[in-house]
């Protein structure tokens, strides 16, 4: 057919409807008995899903939006509990099973960023006569699926919020990261391709995620905050507003960081926060805490249950409450044990570091595959 109505052409809606193809195949074979049972329960719940994506395009309220999208959610975790059930009754096999989790959680994450991108847009237009009002309607679908409305403008935020095409939506519900449903992650956030985010673990608003992380669970990561590339997150570690890692950090399990020297429940010491960079390579071992305006120098080592109270230089090892430096670590993470030159050799890499004045430096190697070598 040549024409298609805009929800026809979203990946998600093309999705839900193979899904429900599956389901009405696996249903196909189960008892008479079940008829008006779990094959009726499974194959209402399964259309569910494409239906409200495609309603929920339809609506000009972005709430309307966020609630059928989240009717459709809801309705694939039915599935989900129904084919348990069926698993257990010997409906199905545990093959079948398995099968249909990984598309129930394909399709989550799918419905989850076309979700959060629907939040996202009900606080990035105003009226355009002076009122602080939120316009949360949207125009009538066509070919351009989510035209700029007369008389609205936008405000001055990243270019990521703007208004989507179709195919700008089908990117959006492309998975560039992955978010277990657990996980709870609130508009305006930037999460980078390749990123990982494991259950229950919640993202809040303007925190930013590079590329390539890893973030356990049971992770809070507050707003603000700002994580580089491949940055590791253990289990149970909350990130306050004013913390930044730079790329390559490791955060171990349980370990703290604190954003206020002096809290108290009843006083509100929001406007003290205080800055905290964690930089490049750097590793904070297990149940360790950093007190907060304390910077932790590049490929620097927190041994396990150190409590910082004070700056920590490059390739410094730190262990101990309130913490030491007992030596010098590697980018590598091996122990440098320097001669009486300043010179040590890595054991694990072979690279080459001097200490002077207290400062610890790497030697550079020229590349000599380089051009004009």
């Amino acid at each position: 057919m040549n024409y298609q109505f805009p929800f026809e052409k979203l990946k998600v809606w093309q999705l839900a409807i193979d899904f429900a193809d599956e389901i009405y195949d696996l249903t196909g074979e189960f008892p008479l008995d079940e008829r008006f049972g779990l094959v009726s329960q499974m194959n209402r719940a399964a259309v569910s899903v494409s239906s409200n994506l495609a309603e929920g395009t339809t609506r000009r309220s972005f709430n309307d939006q966020v609630r059928f999208t989240t009717i459709a959610y809801s309705s694939l975790m039915e599935v989900m509990s129904q084919c348990v059930l069926s698993e257990r009754r010997k409906y199905i096999t545990s093959d079948q099973l398995v099968k249909t989790r990984n598309l129930v959680m394909e399709l989550s994450i799918k419905i989850n960023n076309l979700r959060q991108y629907q939040l996202s847009q009900s606080e990035i237009y105003v009226s355009g006569k002076g009122s602080n009002h939120v316009k949360e309607t949207m125009p009538n679908y066509g070919d351009n699926l989510l035209e700029q409305p007369e008389g609205l403008v936008e405000r001055p935020k990243d270019n990521l919020n703007v208004r989507r095409t179709v195919e700008q939506l089908n990117d959006l519900t492309i998975e560039q990261y992955f978010n277990h449903p657990t996980a709870i992650i609130d508009p305006n956030t930037k999460i980078g391709k390749d990123t990982k985010i494991w259950h229950f673990s919640h993202i809040m608003s303007n925190s930013i995620i590079g590329e390539a992380c890893n973030i356990g669970q049971n992770v809070v990561i507050s707003p603000d905050v700002v994580l580089g590339n491949n940055v590791k997150v253990q289990n149970n570690v909350s990130i306050y507003t004013g913390v930044i890692c730079e790329d390559d950090v490791f955060l171990g399990p349980s370990m703290v960081f604190t954003n206020v020297i002096n809290p108290r429940s009843a006083i509100s010491r929001k406007s003290e926060y205080l800055e905290t960079i964690v930089k490049k390579g750097a590793t904070i071992g297990a149940n360790a805490t950093i007190v907060c305006g304390h910077n932790i120098g590049r490929y620097a080592f927190i041994g396990a249950g150190a409590v910082v109270t004070k700056e920590i230089p490059d390739y410094a090892l730190v262990v101990g409450n309130p913490a030491k430096q007992i030596g010098w670590m590697s980018e590598y993470g091996e122990r440098l044990i320097f001669d009486e030159s300043g010179k040590a050799v890595c054991g694990g890499s072979g690279d080459t570091y001097f200490l002077k004045d207290g400062v610890v430096e790497k030697l550079d190697v020229p590349n000599l595959n380089a051009a004009g070598t």
